[in-house]
């Protein structure tokens, strides 16, 4: 027959057993979120790039724009029209 302490011993170490097996489960899932982390980073820098192109050109743009009109007043302060 078989004994209560015997009983208590199996269920220890069935419980050992699927804390072992769970915590090579988590060793898995652990390295696979690190890459999707950094896959995450991946696509994340990509939209970032995206994105920066034409703001980078908005602005180049604008600085052009802004340095045009400030030459056209230095211009215009150097050399005034004469009025009729």
């Amino acid at each position: 027959m078989v004994d209560m302490s015997t009983v208590l011993l199996g269920l220890w170490i069935a419980v050992a057993v699927l804390v072992l097996i769970v915590l090579y489960h988590l060793i898995f899932i652990a390295v696979d979120l690190r890459k999707i982390f950094r896959r995450f980073e991946d696509i994340t820098r990509e939209v970032e790039g995206v994105i920066m192109k034409p703001l980078s050109m908005a602005d180049k743009i604008l600085e052009w724009l802004v340095e045009m009109v400030e030459s056209h007043q230095k211009k215009a302060i150097k050399h005034p029209k004469k009025e009729a």
